[in-house]
């Protein structure tokens, strides 16, 4: 009894005493989890579609999720008990989803890591409310751009990646697939829209924090996203020479998901000044 009475007073102390940069680095954790997560994703969906992907880049990839959710685990003073169980839930879904993956209908599989995705960036959310909610507006708005607008647009992106990247393997589109597909699409416009809004809101109320040439990046950076989700359009949904690349529209994917966490590494910048 002593000895659960001394490690709660500990974690009490340390949640109180743990500082900004704590919590940032410990967001930047959950980031990367949903990164590496929507990697391991596409990978396992391309591989599971008959794709040039192999066995050891699926390992690979689960190897750095459990390494990432590990080194949360190894946090969770900063969090507490409570959020740090409900990784830990995750990591016991996360392995069994793994043993099972190749056994599952595709569908069924890509839907199964998305659903986890989607609860680490609920975590993520909570967790981000519960660091900033006394700080200045500036790191409340800020964090909250980052957890909140950042990290689920890059979840589309990743899912228009993955789920489209398994649809060029074999040249062909169900039915199903283009629906959820349209879904990806219609639900990464409106993240994207959001997104922008708010970065140039918030650019606007703290000029000095930010480039004189934010704008023309975001507007940039928008048109971008546009044009993949038109190649998913024309070339995975509505063409009848479905000829494109898997492996060129995965890199497009990435390359655009890298653009978007550049504005994560720039809001983060802010926040730990």
């Amino acid at each position: 009894m002593k000895n659960v009475l001394l490690l709660l007073m500990t974690v009490i102390i340390s949640l109180s005493a743990s500082s900004v940069n704590d919590k940032i680095d410990y967001l930047a954790n959950v980031k990367e989890l949903v990164v590496l997560t929507q990697k391991m994703r596409g990978n396992t969906n391309v591989y599971l579609k008959g794709g040039y992907i192999t066995l050891s880049t699926i390992s690979e990839d689960r190897d750095e999720v459990a390494a990432s959710l590990r080194s949360l685990h190894h946090n969770f003073k900063i969090v507490g008990f409570k959020v740090d169980d409900e990784f830990a839930t995750l990591n016991l879904y996360m392995q069994s989803l793994n043993d099972v993956a190749a056994d599952l209908n595709t569908m069924t599989t890509f839907q199964a890591y998305s659903l986890l995705i989607k609860e680490m960036i609920s975590i993520g959310e909570k967790v981000q409310v519960d660091f900033f909610m006394d700080e200045l507006e500036l790191d409340q708005r800020v964090s909250s751009i980052m957890m909140k607008n950042i990290l689920p647009l890059t979840e589309q992106l990743g899912k228009l990646r993955g789920f489209g990247a398994g649809a060029a393997v074999c040249r062909e589109c169900a039915e199903d697939e283009r629906y959820y597909l349209q879904e990806y699409i219609d639900t990464a416009l409106e993240d994207l829209r959001t997104f922008v809004l708010e970065m140039k809101s918030l650019a606007g109320d703290f000029p000095e924090l930010y480039s004189d040439d934010i704008d023309a990046h975001l507007n940039l950076y928008q048109s971008r996203v546009r044009d993949y989700l038109q190649l998913v359009e024309l070339k995975l949904m509505d063409g009848n020479d479905r000829k494109i690349d898997t492996y060129d529209f995965f890199s497009q994917g990435t390359s655009l998901i890298d653009q978007t966490l550049k504005y994560y590494d720039m809001n983060e910048i802010i926040l730990r000044d």
